[in-house]
């Protein structure tokens, strides 16, 4: 028996981002809503059920932060939420661990992208 693939949220106002997300999560396991800043991810994430969001921290609008902070007010600190930045100083850490989010560097490595929301959703969609 198939499941349905998960439900990925991705906010990136890079449109190459975009084009790589799609490429690095294309596939069975996971559908893909693309959101270009963080008014549009927030909206996106109001009106659909999601399984995880992929952030980017600096976009237009409200940032990955804000964002997360947001659905930390919905959804608890369970709900996988993966921060995306070139950023790794102490406050921005500390500011992460804070929200209960993941932190993911950049440069992404995209063969990972995968196995790492994979690990992090438990294994199977659905």
């Amino acid at each position: 028996m198939s499941r349905p693939p998960w439900r990925i949220l991705v906010a990136d106002d890079d449109p190459t981002a975009a084009l790589l997300f799609r490429a690095a999560l294309a596939g069975d396991d996971f559908s893909i809503a693309l959101a270009a800043d963080g008014d549009d991810a927030l909206a996106m994430f109001r009106r659909q059920a999601f399984d995880a969001a992929l952030l980017d921290v600096e976009m237009p609008g409200l940032d990955g932060l804000e964002v997360c902070a947001a659905i930390r007010q919905s959804h608890g600190p369970a709900f996988p939420v993966f921060l995306i930045t070139g950023r790794g100083d102490d406050a921005f850490l500390h500011r992460v661990r804070a929200l209960a989010a993941r932190y993911v560097a950049k440069p992404l490595d995209w063969a990972a992208l995968p196995g790492m929301l994979r690990e992090a959703l438990g294994g199977m969609p659905g």
